[in-house]
């Protein structure tokens, strides 16, 4: 698909003929821009203020797939939380379902599905050429352009009130190489295991793929985030991060059109700046990137723990503190995964079965004395882990979710006051009715080169990320929403009062930080604005507190009326 404009320079923004018009766009594409209309207007019989005749089959699917994410993924108009497509501070600005009961004619009966935050029309990429058109379209009419994979997205950058999408979702090719030359390369000796994979490829899809060829890729914890998207141009955390680092570590190379209409090689070699950009920078911010090549292991062989125990009101806060006073022996042993406050699923590469169970002891004790189980298993790939508990386990989509995740250094657990300050925080939030959730992520043992990579330099200290979060009911009212998000607020302002200097993961931050550049990018982010004006002068790709994002813009979002 995009060997026939391998290295070549796409001028198109210098066409005199450029499309200004939604029909001339049409036009030069083929008749392939389409309206995009609400994932759930099928049970609607009114959309924005006009009859519109119900579609009961229609409906029927989506209302059994509400709460799932393979529809949406696979549907231009699919995300997985609601955010991203209502205006969240005019509740009558929506076309929801309720998430609890998808078949409630309460959310649809008598009442008008409205566009919301989606964009107005949508565009299938199926190559560069496209997005060249796309692009020229933008900077000729003044359209704004966002970039939307499979709708995994808590910061709406993959939305937007009158937008043109650009989905990339059937951009699905997978080619392993067993000696993969970044281009450009001119040292022989320069060879990688890797994967190279189109831009609408999901983490289910490459997993399978890897374990085809008897390798390991890493990546996210959900089986239909995409591999080239937000997840790597943020970050991208794994539960195998504290060994193997991070996602923005993994990748070796980029296929992107740049917002100045030229289709670009980004890697240690050719267009390095823009290379280190996009490795932590933020996804739908330089470019459309079209494939992305990772770096990938053979089969990791790997224990794997799995504890857990029914939670009440007592149980929550003393499990926390044997987590905490174990933090930083774990994260030497390698483990990694995920802990909540009554259960842990954690993976290590290093250790055998009766070292684990050692290792693990303290908390397997916990947990069987408050009526749980725990079970230390080997296994010799990451695909059947994949499937037994990543699979099973997928969060669910249709709601609205807000998280609120801190990067917690490992010098927050080496004083007695930093473990008191995270007890007092968890006391907190279980006041609050909420329980802690960690992805114990940071590339603790990962030998990274300073400065190689653009994500918040907070990684590199990092043992844990920690979230707490916000949500609400689909049919909120605005009193509520502002009083979830001030709640989000004040969760934030008391982590980041424990851990100063620290930062946060954006793809998994508070979107109502304030000091959101600094804290999602430090200093970083006065490069990343410079590189951002290089490769898009024209500001044709802008989304929320991404890079070059000003905060007198917050007039025209979703989210204005709510703080």
């Amino acid at each position: 698909m995009l060997a026939e404009l391998s290295g070549l320079v796409l001028l198109a923004l210098l066409n005199p003929t450029s499309a200004c018009t939604l029909n001339d766009l049409n036009v030069t594409i083929g008749g392939r821009l389409k309206h995009l209309t609400p994932f759930s207007l099928s049970c609607f019989s009114s959309y924005n203020g006009k009859p519109v005749v119900r579609d009961n089959a229609a409906c029927a699917a989506i209302q059994t797939n509400y709460s799932g994410p393979w529809l949406r993924a696979n549907s231009p108009n699919g995300y997985m939380n609601n955010q991203d497509e209502i205006w969240a501070s005019d509740p009558s600005n929506q076309c929801l379902l309720d998430s609890n009961n998808p078949t409630d004619s309460l959310a649809f009966v008598n009442a008008t599905c409205r566009q919301g935050n989606l964009p107005s029309h949508y565009l299938e990429v199926r190559g560069a050429r496209d997005v060249v058109e796309a692009f020229q379209f933008s900077n000729c009419s003044g359209k704004q352009l966002v970039v939307k994979n499979s709708g995994h997205d808590y910061l709406t950058r993959s939305s937007g009130h009158d937008t043109l999408s650009l989905w990339t979702r059937n951009l699905r090719s997978m080619h392993y190489s067993a000696d993969f030359a970044p281009r450009g390369s001119k040292n022989p000796a320069l060879r990688y295991q890797a994967i190279t994979v189109g831009a609408g490829v999901n983490f289910d899809e490459a997993y399978q793929f890897a374990h085809n060829n008897n390798v390991t890729i890493l990546g996210g914890y959900s089986p239909t985030v995409g591999v080239s998207g937000g997840w790597v141009q943020n970050g991208g955390h794994s539960i195998l991060s504290p060994v193997y680092g991070l996602g923005v570590d993994r990748v070796l190379e980029f296929k992107i059109v740049t917002p100045d209409g030229v289709y670009r090689t980004a890697n240690k070699f050719q267009n390095p700046d823009l290379f280190w950009a996009l490795r932590g920078g933020g996804g739908g911010t330089f470019g459309v990137v079209l494939e992305s090549t990772h770096h990938v292991e053979p089969a990791i062989r790997f224990v794997a723990a799995n504890i857990k125990f029914p939670s009440n009101s007592t149980n929550m806060l003393p499990f926390m503190e044997i987590v905490v006073n174990n933090t930083l022996k774990w994260g030497q042993e390698g483990w990694g995964g995920h802990i909540t406050g009554n259960t842990l699923v954690n993976v290590s590469p290093f250790l055998s079965i009766k070292q684990a169970n050692i290792s693990m002891a303290s908390v397997i004790a916990y947990a069987q004395a408050n009526g749980g189980s725990a079970t230390i298993e080997e296994f010799t790939s990451w695909y059947p882990f994949y499937e037994k508990y990543v699979k099973t386990t997928s969060v669910a989509v249709g709601v609205t979710r807000f998280p609120g995740s801190r990067l917690i250094p490992r010098s927050i657990f080496k004083t007695p006051e930093g473990r008191t300050n995270l007890m007092d925080y968890f006391a907190t939030i279980q006041l609050l009715g909420q329980t802690p959730y960690i992805p114990v992520v940071g590339p603790v043992l990962y030998n990274y080169t300073e400065g190689s990579t653009s994500a918040s330099p907070a990684w590199r200290q990092a043992i844990w990320e920690l979230g707490s979060g916000a949500s609400w009911q689909w049919n909120a009212t605005l009193p509520v929403r502002k009083q979830k998000v001030k709640s989000i607020q004040k969760m934030t302002a008391l982590i980041e009062s424990i851990t100063p200097g620290s930062g946060a993961y954006s793809n998994e931050a508070n979107p109502f930080t304030t000091n959101w550049s600094e804290a999602w990018w430090g200093d970083n982010y006065k490069k990343l604005v410079s590189i951002k004006k290089k490769y898009d002068p024209q500001g044709l790709l802008n989304c929320w507190k991404c890079v070059g994002w000003k905060e007198s813009q917050i007039a025209d979002s979703p989210f204005a009326g709510l703080l």
